[in-house]
């Protein structure tokens, strides 16, 4: 075992990945997968890619390091301006980090000196949001309700605030008011399987926050850079003649925007949020950490950008949605599926152990063994589970690089068919 790698305890051993090019990964036994979940969410331009490796190599050559706390970098603060230009008003700051969770923990550490700034210092907690997943931080897992990845750590949580639950306790206004701010993932992905919210639903996270005078803080680090095409998934959402106007005042981000060359996060900051934040009566807001904003990702987060904008990838992503989706309908009419949903290149399918909707028992480890039966087909996917009430619902996510094509949409679609007769074969 290599030194701070754990062995694993999944149904298939680990493999060693050594190479990639395109939309599949090779290991060290010459075995090929297509990715199909673009690494972790975020290999949105595939494998191979000698732009951004070379926007590596030249940022490397001429700079690569510049202390945040003391300076800018000239790559930080192109980067920086092409990424506000690309979101658009109301947006006026925003500040990297090295990863989606640190980027959550600066969007909390901004709510709360938001509060304080317009003279509420005791708003200090955050509304979240059943199921919805916002990363591995202490912090981030605060406002986390995905129990896989919470109950480890709940004695050192504390517990915290209860999630808002649709049609369960609380009302939404209810949840928001006196709180500091309001997180919740645009689409929730790992938690409950990517269903699309309905129509509306960001205008009343708008109309809660603005009533409970909260910050909306969207979760965008896995649906963000052409994911559900667009820049980020409110965005798309608010196309709609329901949602239109709907803005939140903080965005987080990451993942996608290194599409996998390079590890960036930030937030975005609404101008009414940054003005408030510099008046602050403890002085400006600041987060500087040793890599945040580092001149090589910010070089590769450009040319990301540049590069969804060239190669029309978000309208690359809408045009072939509706193809992804056709592939993976008919899983639909296996017994053991209850519901294939999301939107662009995020697709969920939610499992079930008969037509009524009950979810297979945990123990069971259904979405693991179709992760792993998969990913014996050659197919990487992801594997989740909780959909149901936090514990059962097993679910996977498909969320293959934004460059592929129907063709691979088949091949993944005959691997989770074949997969879900091998696992599912002995219930009836």
């Amino acid at each position: 075992m290599v030194a701070g790698v754990a062995e694993s305890a999944s149904p298939s051993p680990r493999s060693t990945l050594v190479r990639a090019e395109g939309v599949h990964v090779w290991d060290s036994a010459g075995r090929r997968y297509l990715d199909a979940i673009s690494g972790a969410f975020c290999v949105q331009l595939g494998y191979g890619r000698a732009d951004l490796a070379g926007a590596m190599a030249e940022s490397a050559s001429r700079l690569p390091f510049a202390r945040p706390a003391a300076f800018e970098s000239e790559e930080s603060e192109r980067y920086a301006r092409a990424l506000l230009e690309a979101a658009g008003p109301p947006f006026s700051r925003v500040l990297f980090t090295s990863s989606g969770s640190e980027a959550v923990e600066v969007a909390l550490k901004a709510a709360f000196r938001y509060q304080r700034a317009i003279g509420h210092p005791d708003r200090t907690r955050v509304a979240h949001v059943r199921g919805h997943y916002h990363g591995a931080t202490l912090g981030a897992l605060r406002v986390t309700d995905y129990r896989p990845r919470r109950a480890p750590f709940e004695a050192v949580l504390g517990g915290g605030s209860q999630a808002f639950a649709e049609g369960a306790g609380a009302s939404l206004e209810e949840e928001v008011a006196g709180a500091a701010a309001l997180i919740a993932e645009t689409i929730p992905a790992a938690g409950l399987g990517a269903p699309v919210p309905p129509p509306g639903f960001i205008t009343r996270l708008r109309d809660a926050c603005e009533a409970g005078r909260a910050l909306w803080i969207a979760d965008e680090v896995l649906t963000g850079f052409g994911r559900v095409g667009g820049l980020f998934a409110w965005t798309r959402l608010a196309e709609g003649a329901e949602d239109r106007g709907a803005v939140p005042d903080v965005v987080v981000f990451g993942k996608g925007a290194g599409a996998g060359y390079a590890p960036i996060g930030g937030v975005l900051l609404a101008r009414r949020v940054a003005t408030a934040l510099d008046s602050s009566p403890d002085g400006p807001f600041v987060h500087a950490q040793t890599y945040g904003g580092n001149p090589i990702a910010c070089a590769v987060g450009r040319r990301v950008l540049s590069a969804l904008g060239e190669e029309k990838i978000h309208e690359r992503v809408r045009g072939k949605e509706t193809l992804l989706a056709g592939a993976l309908a008919p899983l639909a009419r296996h017994p053991h599926v209850r519901d294939v949903r999301g939107l662009g290149f995020l697709r969920g399918v939610e499992l079930q152990a008969d037509r009524s909707g009950t979810p297979f028992p945990r123990e069971l480890g259904i979405a693991e063994r179709m992760e792993a039966a998969c990913r014996d087909r050659g197919v990487l996917i992801y594997a989740g589970a909780g959909s149901a009430d936090g514990e059962r619902g097993d679910h996977l996510l498909v969320a293959p690089p934004l460059v592929s094509d129907p063709h691979h949409f088949a091949e993944i679609a005959i691997a989770l068919t074949q997969a879900l007769d091998e696992v599912t074969g002995g219930f009836p």
